[in-house]
């Protein structure tokens, strides 16, 4: 069989590939008892072998998974490879269909050797978008820390928590200027699970601690306030890094609303009632707790009231 020799740009072998790959899924398919068995010629079989042979041997896929540490893709290759050799002797010895059975076959092991070790270049993009959203949340929730540090019920812990955090930043930053997102993300992974511990004891201590003496109701109910969005912010954050599923999402969605009717009923109540308003605050505070436990976040059940 003639091998071709006419250039493709690597464009033209993504989509010839995908082409095969269409084909390979519509020969499998088991025809119907009144309909005729497709027709292979032999031109379509050599175009099919002269693809696979520059797929195998002249592209970057082929040079990606030769250089990758993946033994099972390796071995895929090789057998993609031996399936096209064997296709090309059956093709000259005129068994057609048998030919574009075993091409069909180097197709699918080749497709899966792809998966094993996939394009560094959309990983590389997969990784930057994520790192731009890991570095939002990281600098989101660490305002949060650094605002509440100095009535942290264990300022000290939070200190080293902040501090530990931190560190692991500016290597992630240092990382990802030199373009390596997978490890600045790593680093940014640790340093937001050490931020939320952090958001969780310091709330909790809040929660459960309500040692705080205010001059009047206004005083006390800004507190309120402040401690109700503390709440109110980590939980996109813990939405991000817990991933709940679905049916937990569509529950915490739902707490947040009520959560948000609940505080501004109590800012439209406080210069009418302002002991309600503090309870409506609470009770508010309360549902985001119940939204941020709901999302994969532990906190303990309120056991104080205003």
């Amino acid at each position: 069989m003639a091998n071709s020799s006419t250039f493709l740009t690597p464009a033209a072998l993504l989509l010839g590939f995908a082409q095969l790959a269409y084909a390979q899924h519509a020969q499998q398919r088991e025809p119907a008892a009144s309909e005729p068995a497709r027709q292979v010629s032999p031109q379509q079989v050599e175009q099919k072998a002269a693809m696979l042979n520059r797929v195998l041997n002249q592209s970057p896929v082929a040079a990606r998974i030769a250089n990758s540490q993946n033994d099972d893709a390796r071995r895929r290759f090789a057998r993609a490879r031996d399936l096209t050799e064997h296709a090309r002797h059956l093709a000259g010895e005129g068994q057609t269909r048998a030919a574009d059975a075993l091409l069909n076959e180097a197709i699918y092991e080749v497709s899966k050797a792809q998966q094993l070790v996939p394009d560094p270049g959309t990983l590389q993009a997969a990784e930057r978008a994520r790192y731009a959203q890991l570095e939002d949340s990281v600098a989101a929730l660490r305002r949060t820390a650094l605002i509440a540090l100095p009535n942290a019920p264990r300022r000290e812990e939070s200190q080293q928590a902040l501090r530990s955090a931190d560190a692991l930043i500016d290597q992630a930053v240092a990382l990802a200027k030199s373009d390596k997102y997978i490890e600045a993300n790593r680093n940014l992974d640790r340093a937001l699970l050490l931020l939320l511990k952090d958001a969780s004891t310091r709330l909790s201590g809040q929660t459960i601690v309500y040692d705080h003496r205010f001059a009047n109701r206004r005083e006390e109910f800004d507190f309120e306030l402040d401690r109700h969005r503390s709440f109110e912010h980590l939980v996109p954050l813990a939405l991000l890094e817990f991933r709940p599923s679905p049916e937990a999402r569509a529950l915490v969605a739902r707490q947040v609303e009520q959560a948000r009717e609940l505080r501004e009923r109590a800012e439209a109540l406080f210069a009418r009632d302002p002991i309600a308003a503090l309870k409506d605050v609470s009770e508010a505070t309360e549902t985001l707790r119940r939204a941020l436990q709901a999302a994969g976040l532990a906190l303990p059940q309120t056991t104080s009231t205003p």
